[in-house]
């Protein structure tokens, strides 16, 4: 099968990224949007207090991008479960605010689609923190250790994934408020979906510290997310039941 330079939808999801966002979203707009034949650009504001609605409102005007916007902030899992119900074609491209991403990794990813479900960035040289480095080479350890799976970077910001997929784990009801690619990825896994990670490029943050998971923010993360491995396991095995249940019930009728 070949890939062709169409059907892409790009979801970006904001908060609070006023210093930033205009040059990050302009060099996503300038090195992929504008080269892919077909394709649509989502950004998802999640109720910014700091000029960011201001900036995105005036970049929607002089760029065709698609701009779905709220007063009161959602939290992350309700505007990323929003935003994946909105694109209309085959691959969405994901990719966050925080401009700690290449661009130009997206044309090393791209064309692996044509063989996988999911392609993901996983970062080389990261440029984190060290103890954000120690906090996920311990995270990704223990997933691979608990699920029986074999990640780089399950909470990778950058990736592609095919739409159906997507709406396939839509249907699912999460377990995790924060972290929600790890949860997103297990299940994609458990339920056979063909997953490849390839190595991107990583860069540090240009404006203080992450807006989805402050330092402070860790500990009690962290604590969520280790005590709900049991039940996002047990859910996503139930589910790849039910599905072999119910093709199964399509086979007896036929």
């Amino acid at each position: 099968m070949t890939q062709d330079k169409k059907s892409v939808s790009i979801i970006m999801l904001v908060y609070n990224e006023a210093e930033i966002i205009e040059n990050v979203i302009r060099d996503y707009y300038d090195k992929v949007y504008r080269k892919l034949e077909d394709a649509e650009f989502i950004v998802a504001e999640d109720g910014s207090t700091d000029g960011t609605k201001d900036i995105l409102a005036r970049l929607a005007s002089e760029l065709d991008i698609k701009l779905v916007s709220g007063e009161a902030r959602k939290g992350y899992v309700k505007a990323y479960r929003d935003a994946v119900a909105l694109p209309q074609n085959d691959i969405i491209f994901f990719t966050d605010s925080s401009g700690k991403h290449f661009p130009e990794d997206f044309w090393t990813m791209y064309p692996l689609m044509a063989e996988n479900d999911i392609v993901s960035g996983y970062k080389v040289k990261r440029q984190d923190p060290f103890y954000r480095i120690v906090m996920t080479k311990v995270f990704n350890f223990l997933v691979n250790l608990y699920f029986g799976t074999s990640f780089k970077d399950i909470d990778s910001g950058f990736k592609l994934v095919r739409h159906e997929a997507m709406l396939d784990v839509l249907k699912d009801e999460w377990i995790c408020t924060d972290l929600i690619s790890f949860e997103i990825m297990v299940r994609l896994a458990y339920r056979g979906y063909k997953i490849k990670e390839v190595p991107v490029q990583h860069r540090s943050r240009a404006n203080g510290e992450s807006r989805g998971l402050p330092l402070k923010k860790i500990p009690k993360v962290i604590k969520m997310v280790l005590s709900n491995f049991a039940a996002v396991k047990k859910d996503a095995e139930e589910r790849v039941r039910q599905e072999w249940e119910k093709k199964e019930e399509g086979r007896k009728v036929l």
